[in-house]
């Protein structure tokens, strides 16, 4: 079952720095060969008050850091199997 990860690359989120959340998912995707995890950049997801926002299968995570990013991907991962 695919998983569809996406972070707000919008300005308030990519004032703190989003794209290293995006970067961080990109290379745990590469690294342990995730095929059924679908990563995107989107605009914004509307929490700007609880910044930078990442949406996980469709469940907005608030106040997101890169190590934080992965351990909810991989919890979630996991769940699903």
């Amino acid at each position: 079952m695919n998983m569809k990860i996406q972070v707000c690359t919008w300005k308030m989120c990519k004032s703190r720095f989003s794209e290293y959340i995006t970067k961080r998912l990109n290379a745990d995707v590469e690294k342990f060969n995730l095929k059924n995890v679908i990563l995107e950049t989107c605009s914004c997801l509307w929490e700007c008050k609880s910044w930078p926002n990442v949406l996980f299968d469709w469940k907005v995570e608030k106040y997101v850091d890169p190590v934080k990013a992965s351990k909810i991907m991989f919890e979630k991962m996991k769940s699903k199997n």
